[in-house]
Protein backbone atom coordinates (compact mmCIF):
# COMPACT_ATOMS: atom_id res chain seq x y z
CA UNK A 1 0.00 0.00 0.00
CA UNK A 2 1.38 3.63 -0.99
CA UNK A 3 -0.12 6.24 2.02
CA UNK A 4 -0.26 8.78 -1.27
CA UNK A 5 -1.17 12.29 -0.96
CA UNK A 6 -3.62 14.27 0.71
CA UNK A 7 -5.70 14.34 -2.75
CA UNK A 8 -6.10 10.61 -2.57
CA UNK A 9 -6.91 10.27 0.75
CA UNK A 10 -9.75 13.06 -0.13
CA UNK A 11 -10.93 10.81 -3.18
CA UNK A 12 -10.97 7.97 -1.06
CA UNK A 13 -12.83 9.43 1.93
CA UNK A 14 -14.97 10.41 -0.91
CA UNK A 15 -15.55 7.13 -2.33
CA UNK A 16 -16.30 5.64 0.86
CA UNK A 17 -18.55 8.29 1.99
CA UNK A 18 -21.14 7.53 -0.64
CA UNK A 19 -24.30 5.52 0.31
CA UNK A 20 -23.71 2.42 -1.54
CA UNK A 21 -21.71 1.41 -4.68
CA UNK A 22 -24.53 2.05 -7.30
CA UNK A 23 -24.98 5.64 -5.70
CA UNK A 24 -25.45 7.95 -8.87
CA UNK A 25 -24.32 11.23 -7.26
CA UNK A 26 -25.94 14.75 -9.10
CA UNK A 27 -22.87 16.90 -9.36
CA UNK A 28 -23.78 19.95 -11.60
CA UNK A 29 -20.53 21.04 -13.47
CA UNK A 30 -21.60 24.09 -14.79
CA UNK A 31 -23.65 26.64 -13.12
CA UNK A 32 -25.32 27.59 -16.93
CA UNK A 33 -27.28 24.84 -19.28
CA UNK A 34 -24.70 23.25 -21.74
CA UNK A 35 -26.38 22.08 -24.24
CA UNK A 36 -24.07 21.88 -27.12
CA UNK A 37 -19.92 20.92 -26.56
CA UNK A 38 -17.77 23.17 -24.56
CA UNK A 39 -14.35 22.92 -23.24
CA UNK A 40 -14.46 20.86 -19.99
CA UNK A 41 -12.89 22.73 -16.86
CA UNK A 42 -11.35 25.55 -19.60
CA UNK A 43 -7.64 26.71 -18.64
CA UNK A 44 -7.27 24.19 -15.43
CA UNK A 45 -8.13 21.05 -17.14
CA UNK A 46 -8.51 21.55 -20.71
CA UNK A 47 -5.39 23.83 -21.30
CA UNK A 48 -4.11 25.91 -24.64
CA UNK A 49 -0.56 24.43 -23.69
CA UNK A 50 -1.49 20.59 -23.74
CA UNK A 51 -3.06 17.35 -25.10
CA UNK A 52 -5.78 16.68 -22.50
CA UNK A 53 -7.92 13.44 -23.54
CA UNK A 54 -10.01 11.27 -21.46
CA UNK A 55 -11.25 10.67 -17.84
CA UNK A 56 -12.64 8.82 -15.37
CA UNK A 57 -14.42 9.48 -12.22
CA UNK A 58 -14.46 9.35 -7.96
CA UNK A 59 -18.00 7.44 -7.30
CA UNK A 60 -18.95 10.40 -6.07
CA UNK A 61 -18.22 12.30 -9.06
CA UNK A 62 -15.91 15.01 -7.28
CA UNK A 63 -12.76 13.74 -8.53
CA UNK A 64 -11.26 12.99 -11.72
CA UNK A 65 -8.45 11.34 -13.38
CA UNK A 66 -7.51 12.30 -16.87
CA UNK A 67 -5.47 11.92 -19.44
CA UNK A 68 -2.29 14.99 -20.02
CA UNK A 69 0.38 15.20 -22.81
CA UNK A 70 2.44 18.11 -22.99
CA UNK A 71 4.56 19.30 -25.68
CA UNK A 72 7.23 16.62 -26.83
CA UNK A 73 6.84 14.48 -23.53
CA UNK A 74 4.46 11.11 -22.97
CA UNK A 75 0.91 11.41 -21.87
CA UNK A 76 0.67 10.61 -18.22
CA UNK A 77 -2.55 10.24 -15.86
CA UNK A 78 -3.41 13.33 -13.49
CA UNK A 79 -5.76 13.90 -11.07
CA UNK A 80 -7.94 17.14 -9.89
CA UNK A 81 -10.81 17.79 -7.76
CA UNK A 82 -14.03 19.26 -8.09
CA UNK A 83 -14.47 22.23 -5.17
CA UNK A 84 -16.95 25.19 -4.63
CA UNK A 85 -17.88 24.51 -8.26
CA UNK A 86 -14.26 25.24 -9.96
CA UNK A 87 -11.73 22.15 -10.65
CA UNK A 88 -8.46 22.23 -8.69
CA UNK A 89 -5.08 22.43 -10.51
CA UNK A 90 -4.29 19.04 -11.58
CA UNK A 91 -1.47 16.94 -10.16
CA UNK A 92 0.37 14.65 -11.52
CA UNK A 93 -1.25 10.77 -10.05
CA UNK A 94 1.48 8.92 -7.90
CA UNK A 95 1.16 5.52 -9.95
CA UNK A 96 1.62 7.30 -13.57
CA UNK A 97 5.86 6.92 -14.16
CA UNK A 98 5.56 6.11 -17.68
CA UNK A 99 3.48 6.57 -20.67
CA UNK A 100 0.12 6.43 -19.00
CA UNK A 101 -3.52 6.99 -20.23
CA UNK A 102 -7.08 5.90 -20.11
CA UNK A 103 -8.12 5.75 -16.20
CA UNK A 104 -10.97 3.83 -15.36
CA UNK A 105 -12.74 3.59 -11.56
CA UNK A 106 -15.20 0.79 -11.44
CA UNK A 107 -18.95 2.17 -9.76
CA UNK A 108 -17.87 0.26 -6.53
CA UNK A 109 -14.98 2.54 -6.28
CA UNK A 110 -12.74 -1.03 -5.54
CA UNK A 111 -10.22 -1.06 -8.55
CA UNK A 112 -8.61 1.71 -10.62
CA UNK A 113 -7.57 0.12 -14.13
CA UNK A 114 -5.01 2.03 -16.55
CA UNK A 115 -3.36 1.35 -20.07
CA UNK A 116 0.68 1.57 -19.94
CA UNK A 117 3.37 1.85 -22.32
CA UNK A 118 5.40 0.45 -19.10
CA UNK A 119 6.75 -3.40 -19.78
CA UNK A 120 5.43 -6.53 -18.32
CA UNK A 121 8.05 -8.32 -16.15
CA UNK A 122 9.15 -11.23 -18.00
CA UNK A 123 7.28 -10.48 -21.29
CA UNK A 124 9.45 -7.69 -23.39
CA UNK A 125 7.41 -6.39 -25.94
CA UNK A 126 8.88 -7.32 -28.91
CA UNK A 127 6.80 -5.24 -31.78
CA UNK A 128 6.31 -1.83 -32.76
CA UNK A 129 4.37 -0.15 -30.29
CA UNK A 130 2.80 -2.14 -27.75
CA UNK A 131 0.28 -0.89 -24.23
CA UNK A 132 -1.55 -2.95 -22.18
CA UNK A 133 -3.92 -2.49 -19.12
CA UNK A 134 -2.87 -2.13 -15.32
CA UNK A 135 -5.34 -2.54 -12.37
CA UNK A 136 -4.98 -1.50 -9.03
CA UNK A 137 -6.89 -2.29 -5.74
CA UNK A 138 -8.24 0.54 -3.62
CA UNK A 139 -6.19 -0.17 -0.48
CA UNK A 140 -6.99 2.11 2.80
CA UNK A 141 -6.04 5.77 1.86
CA UNK A 142 -4.51 5.27 -1.55
CA UNK A 143 -4.29 2.01 -4.00
CA UNK A 144 -1.94 -1.08 -4.57
CA UNK A 145 1.05 -1.74 -6.75
CA UNK A 146 -0.52 -1.76 -10.23
CA UNK A 147 -0.41 -5.32 -11.87
CA UNK A 148 -0.57 -6.12 -15.49
CA UNK A 149 -4.05 -7.97 -16.50
CA UNK A 150 -3.51 -11.51 -17.78
CA UNK A 151 -3.54 -12.83 -20.80
CA UNK A 152 -5.85 -12.89 -23.03
CA UNK A 153 -6.55 -9.49 -21.79
CA UNK A 154 -3.26 -8.71 -22.30
CA UNK A 155 -1.57 -10.07 -25.26
CA UNK A 156 2.38 -8.65 -25.36
CA UNK A 157 3.45 -8.10 -29.11
CA UNK A 158 5.39 -10.42 -31.17
CA UNK A 159 8.36 -9.86 -33.19
CA UNK A 160 7.37 -7.81 -36.33
CA UNK A 161 4.36 -7.40 -34.54
CA UNK A 162 2.44 -4.05 -35.58
CA UNK A 163 0.44 -1.78 -33.60
CA UNK A 164 -2.84 -2.32 -33.37
CA UNK A 165 -2.69 -5.78 -33.56
CA UNK A 166 -2.08 -7.10 -29.59
CA UNK A 167 -2.44 -4.04 -28.39
CA UNK A 168 -4.74 -2.94 -25.08
CA UNK A 169 -5.27 0.20 -23.25
CA UNK A 170 -8.85 0.49 -21.73
CA UNK A 171 -10.91 -1.63 -20.23
CA UNK A 172 -14.76 -0.03 -18.74
CA UNK A 173 -17.96 -1.46 -16.34
CA UNK A 174 -20.67 -0.25 -15.07
CA UNK A 175 -21.96 -3.08 -13.18
CA UNK A 176 -18.63 -3.95 -11.47
CA UNK A 177 -18.61 -7.46 -13.23
CA UNK A 178 -19.02 -7.27 -16.74
CA UNK A 179 -16.42 -5.71 -18.61
CA UNK A 180 -15.71 -4.45 -22.19
CA UNK A 181 -12.43 -3.81 -23.65
CA UNK A 182 -11.25 -3.43 -27.61
CA UNK A 183 -8.43 -4.33 -29.16
CA UNK A 184 -7.30 -6.24 -32.44
CA UNK A 185 -6.41 -9.83 -31.09
CA UNK A 186 -3.31 -11.44 -32.89
CA UNK A 187 -4.92 -12.24 -36.28
CA UNK A 188 -7.82 -10.43 -36.47
CA UNK A 189 -8.07 -7.33 -39.43
CA UNK A 190 -10.25 -4.71 -37.17
CA UNK A 191 -10.49 -3.72 -33.39
CA UNK A 192 -13.06 -5.28 -32.26
CA UNK A 193 -15.30 -5.23 -28.74
CA UNK A 194 -15.15 -7.62 -26.13
CA UNK A 195 -16.75 -8.82 -23.08
CA UNK A 196 -15.36 -10.51 -19.84
CA UNK A 197 -16.48 -11.20 -16.56
CA UNK A 198 -14.53 -10.38 -13.33
CA UNK A 199 -14.83 -12.04 -10.11
CA UNK A 200 -12.59 -10.17 -7.95
CA UNK A 201 -10.13 -12.26 -8.64
CA UNK A 202 -10.20 -13.60 -12.68
CA UNK A 203 -11.04 -12.83 -15.38
CA UNK A 204 -13.62 -15.09 -18.14
CA UNK A 205 -12.22 -15.75 -21.62
CA UNK A 206 -13.34 -13.01 -23.81
CA UNK A 207 -16.41 -12.92 -26.23
CA UNK A 208 -16.74 -10.59 -29.05
CA UNK A 209 -19.49 -8.26 -29.45
CA UNK A 210 -20.21 -8.83 -33.13
CA UNK A 211 -22.75 -6.96 -35.75
CA UNK A 212 -22.54 -3.29 -34.35
CA UNK A 213 -21.36 -2.25 -38.06
CA UNK A 214 -22.74 -4.17 -41.06
CA UNK A 215 -19.22 -4.49 -42.36
CA UNK A 216 -16.57 -6.19 -39.94
CA UNK A 217 -13.51 -4.25 -41.23
CA UNK A 218 -14.92 -1.03 -39.74
CA UNK A 219 -12.99 -0.68 -35.98
CA UNK A 220 -14.80 -0.41 -32.58
CA UNK A 221 -12.60 1.24 -29.93
CA UNK A 222 -12.57 3.06 -26.76
CA UNK A 223 -16.33 1.59 -25.88
CA UNK A 224 -18.05 2.86 -22.79
CA UNK A 225 -21.98 1.93 -21.77
CA UNK A 226 -23.84 4.74 -20.62
CA UNK A 227 -25.31 5.02 -16.76
CA UNK A 228 -28.53 3.76 -17.77
CA UNK A 229 -27.09 0.82 -19.49
CA UNK A 230 -28.97 1.71 -22.76
CA UNK A 231 -26.44 3.37 -25.21
CA UNK A 232 -22.94 1.78 -26.19
CA UNK A 233 -20.66 4.76 -27.36
CA UNK A 234 -16.84 4.23 -29.31
CA UNK A 235 -14.90 5.68 -31.72
CA UNK A 236 -14.20 4.73 -35.19
CA UNK A 237 -12.41 5.83 -38.22
CA UNK A 238 -12.93 6.78 -41.82
CA UNK A 239 -16.53 5.26 -42.20
CA UNK A 240 -18.17 7.22 -44.83
CA UNK A 241 -20.70 10.04 -44.17
CA UNK A 242 -19.68 10.05 -40.14
CA UNK A 243 -18.05 13.78 -40.52
CA UNK A 244 -14.22 13.10 -40.52
CA UNK A 245 -11.39 10.75 -39.49
CA UNK A 246 -12.19 9.60 -36.12
CA UNK A 247 -16.08 9.76 -34.83
CA UNK A 248 -18.10 9.12 -32.85
CA UNK A 249 -20.85 6.39 -32.88
CA UNK A 250 -23.82 5.13 -30.80
CA UNK A 251 -25.75 1.93 -30.41
CA UNK A 252 -29.29 1.10 -28.72
CA UNK A 253 -29.71 -1.75 -25.74
CA UNK A 254 -32.37 -4.59 -27.49
CA UNK A 255 -33.60 -7.61 -26.13
CA UNK A 256 -31.09 -9.60 -28.63
CA UNK A 257 -27.90 -7.51 -27.67
CA UNK A 258 -27.03 -4.11 -28.87
CA UNK A 259 -28.17 -2.74 -32.52
CA UNK A 260 -26.38 -1.69 -35.53
CA UNK A 261 -24.51 1.72 -34.47
CA UNK A 262 -25.59 5.18 -35.61
CA UNK A 263 -23.19 8.09 -36.03
CA UNK A 264 -23.69 10.58 -33.01
CA UNK A 265 -24.23 13.44 -35.84
CA UNK A 266 -23.41 16.92 -36.94
CA UNK A 267 -23.10 18.11 -33.02
CA UNK A 268 -20.06 16.02 -32.08
CA UNK A 269 -18.78 14.60 -35.12
CA UNK A 270 -16.88 17.61 -37.15
CA UNK A 271 -14.37 17.53 -39.52
CA UNK A 272 -11.93 17.21 -36.54
CA UNK A 273 -11.25 14.13 -34.67
CA UNK A 274 -13.63 13.17 -31.92
CA UNK A 275 -12.76 10.31 -29.49
CA UNK A 276 -12.98 8.98 -26.01
CA UNK A 277 -16.52 8.87 -25.06
CA UNK A 278 -17.62 9.25 -21.25
CA UNK A 279 -20.54 10.11 -18.96
CA UNK A 280 -20.70 11.28 -15.50
CA UNK A 281 -21.04 9.43 -12.59
CA UNK A 282 -25.29 10.18 -12.91
CA UNK A 283 -25.29 10.46 -16.81
CA UNK A 284 -26.25 13.87 -17.04
CA UNK A 285 -23.22 15.00 -19.16
CA UNK A 286 -21.62 13.65 -21.90
CA UNK A 287 -17.47 13.84 -22.56
CA UNK A 288 -15.52 13.22 -25.42
CA UNK A 289 -11.83 14.47 -27.20
CA UNK A 290 -11.12 16.66 -29.91
CA UNK A 291 -8.19 17.82 -32.03
CA UNK A 292 -8.23 19.91 -34.94
CA UNK A 293 -7.60 17.71 -37.91
CA UNK A 294 -4.56 19.45 -40.02
CA UNK A 295 -4.14 16.72 -42.93
CA UNK A 296 -2.31 13.80 -43.49
CA UNK A 297 -2.63 12.37 -40.54
CA UNK A 298 -0.92 15.71 -38.58
CA UNK A 299 -3.41 16.85 -35.36
CA UNK A 300 -3.72 19.76 -33.53
CA UNK A 301 -3.93 19.88 -29.15
CA UNK A 302 -6.25 17.67 -28.02
CA UNK A 303 -9.13 18.55 -25.43
CA UNK A 304 -11.77 17.22 -23.29
CA UNK A 305 -15.65 18.58 -24.24
CA UNK A 306 -19.00 17.97 -22.54
CA UNK A 307 -22.54 18.92 -22.70
CA UNK A 308 -25.97 17.29 -21.55
CA UNK A 309 -26.16 14.36 -22.56
CA UNK A 310 -30.08 15.25 -23.05
CA UNK A 311 -29.28 17.45 -25.67
CA UNK A 312 -27.95 14.32 -27.83
CA UNK A 313 -30.55 13.25 -28.49
CA UNK A 314 -29.83 9.41 -28.13
CA UNK A 315 -33.46 7.80 -28.62
CA UNK A 316 -33.85 10.29 -31.81
CA UNK A 317 -30.92 8.31 -33.77
CA UNK A 318 -33.00 5.40 -34.06
CA UNK A 319 -36.05 6.16 -35.29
Amino acid sequence: MKPYSFLSILLFANIVGCSSPDSTPAVNYSATTISTPTLFGEGVISTAENSEFELTFSTDGRSIYFTRRAPEEKQQIYQSNFVHGNWTNPTLAPFSTDRDETAHITPDGKYLFFGSERPIPGKPNLGNFDMNVWMMEREGDGWSEPTPLPEPINSVQEEGEQWPSSNNNFVFTNDNRTFYFTTMMRGSESIKLYTTQFDGTTFTDPEEVSDIFEDEKYWVYSAVISPDGNYLVFNSYGIPNSGGGEDLFVSKKTESGWSRAQPMGALINTADEESSPRFSRDGKYFFFSRAENLGNYEYGQWNIFFMETEYLGLEGMFE
